[in-house]
């Protein structure tokens, strides 16, 4: 499975949630405002699920349904 993530910045409500949870996929961009690291792409990214791991992809779709203010947007590009 292939994932598409990205962070709708002007949403992001500074929660942490998703930088705690996954650090391998999001980081603090400053202010506390999430983002996509650019080590694996940045905004927009693909990632490769066999590559990062299973574990590190179901969190980041855990993390995208709870994110309070639905700014991590997070699509299946390939089963």
């Amino acid at each position: 499975m292939k994932l598409k993530v990205s962070v709708d910045q002007d949403l992001c409500t500074a929660c942490a949630l998703c930088y705690d949870d996954v650090p391998e996929v999001y980081i603090d961009a400053g202010d506390g405002i999430a983002a996509v690291k650019e080590e694996i792409g940045g905004d927009g990214a693909i990632i490769d699920c066999e590559e990062i791991g299973k574990e590190i992809c179901d969190k980041v779709l855990e993390v995208t349904e709870e994110c309070p203010s639905g700014s991590l947007i997070t699509e299946v590009v390939e089963e």
